[in-house]
């Protein structure tokens, strides 16, 4: 009987485990899925802007030169 109970302990010490790196998986797909649309949202942000920069010819070329990259 004693060991029939160790070894019901040792599958309830392993589930229990198993249900904590569920949940922590779960947090990191969560994460990332708010990153994603994040990132979606500034792609189509820097698309818009390529794409009204390209169909404005009026636009000088010495003005976007002048301007900082983004990383200044």
């Amino acid at each position: 009987m004693t060991e029939l109970k160790n070894r019901l302990n040792e599958l309830e010490i392993k589930i229990a485990h198993q249900e904590q790196q569920i949940n922590d998986l779960s947090d990191m797909v969560s994460e990332q899925w708010t990153m994603i649309e994040r990132l979606g949202g500034q792609l189509t942000k820097a698309n818009s802007r390529i794409e009204s920069l390209e169909n404005n010819p009026q636009i000088e070329k010495s003005s976007l030169l002048d301007e900082k990259p983004p990383h200044y």
